[in-house]
């Protein structure tokens, strides 16, 4: 008979329950979600690491959650790839570029032409930075908004921010890690060819 091993989720459900346990934090369902959110990224192997850090950290005049909190960001951002972090500057630059640029556009009055079309007229590989000359988007990001497509981004940018960091987010990761490949590949063609040609 094979012995019983529990799921990720069965673990994380009983670490959050001995979180709460700990901090004698109420047994609530949103607060119970919130902490389940809060410790999702963190794998259970560094479970252990996690309570070191607390009882370790500094958390004067903070809550349970609060300490529970800063522990999760401080742990994901250690577990987190160059690359990773990366995505997520130019996933937070464009969203809210993206944001302020369709609220900008939705409120100034047009009746020839509807918002979602100036929005999507707009020639983002020339926005400038304001205190600067140079673009405000690379060939990179205007990548990402040809797959994404402007009107997706119009029609989605002010529904639910979060989901839409996330698509962004797994976009910009899948194109750096395609152009980390693709660099390596060169390299190691590049290697390949001074080889054979002593």
């Amino acid at each position: 008979m094979k012995p019983y091993v529990p799921t990720d989720d069965q673990i994380r459900t009983q670490f959050v329950s001995s979180l709460m346990n700990y901090f004698k934090i109420d047994e609530d369902v949103f607060l119970r979600s919130h902490i389940d959110e809060l410790i999702r990224p963190i794998p259970a192997s560094r479970y252990s690491e996690f309570l070191r850090r607390l009882s370790s950290g500094d958390f004067a005049y903070k809550t349970g959650v609060e300490k529970i909190s800063l522990v999760a960001h401080e742990l994901y951002e250690n577990l987190r790839s160059p690359l990773e972090i990366e995505a997520h500057g130019r996933t937070q630059k464009l969203t809210t570029l993206m944001y302020d640029l369709r609220r900008q556009i939705s409120e100034t009055k047009d009746g020839e032409i509807s918002a979602s079309q100036r929005f999507e007229n707009v020639r983002f590989s020339t926005i400038k930075h304001p205190d600067l000359s140079q673009n405000l988007l690379d060939s990179l990001d205007i990548e990402v908004v040809k797959i994404l497509t402007k009107k997706w981004i119009y029609d989605h940018i002010t529904d639910d921010r979060g989901l839409f960091e996330i698509k962004v987010f797994k976009i910009y990761l899948s194109q750096l890690l395609d152009l980390e490949r693709n660099s390596q590949q060169s390299a190691i063609s590049s290697a390949t060819q001074k080889v054979l040609c002593r």
